[in-house]
């Protein structure tokens, strides 16, 4: 839960825009609009495959680093 109070002369809109920063740095929304709809979990054979991309991306990422 998060609750922000008032400080002294703050206004409105600085109280909202401390709040949604808040909201932000928790990433409340990301798990809100994750539970929003349902999704069955990736099998093994999609986890692995997924595994496989982000290695072969990492892989090519670092030769560029070094060539570039």
């Amino acid at each position: 839960m998060i609750k922000v109070t008032r400080r002294d002369g703050e206004s409105g809109e600085r109280l909202l825009k401390r709040f949604s920063g808040h909201v932000k740095s928790k990433k409340m929304m990301q798990k809100f609009r994750a539970l929003r709809y349902f999704s069955q979990k990736d099998t093994q054979r999609k986890q692995r495959a997924a595994a496989i991309s982000r290695e072969t991306y990492r892989a090519a990422a670092k030769r560029r680093q070094f060539l570039g």
